[in-house]
């Protein structure tokens, strides 16, 4: 599994759209969207995206047989 699949599941476990994250992240929606359509990306806008999705509750480790998420399901109050 690449990083760019990592971030797209790790987005919509969010409930982010592309736009949102990328916001959140200080980066540009496209690209986000190469990175998540398979392109490379540098260190930094990883870790941007990384800490961003940190902060909807989404986090991820690499072991060796690929990575492990981990999600934080908030319960939303009815109005």
């Amino acid at each position: 599994m690449e990083i760019g699949e990592v971030i797209a599941r790790g987005r919509k476990a969010a409930g982010l759209k592309q736009k949102e994250l990328a916001a959140a992240a200080g980066l540009h929606v496209q690209t986000l969207k190469r990175l998540e359509s398979g392109a490379g990306a540098g260190y930094r806008t990883v870790r941007a995206l990384q800490k961003a999705l940190a902060e909807a509750g989404v986090t991820w480790t690499e072991t060796p047989e690929g990575y492990q998420m981990q999600v934080l399901l908030r319960v939303r109050e009815r109005q």
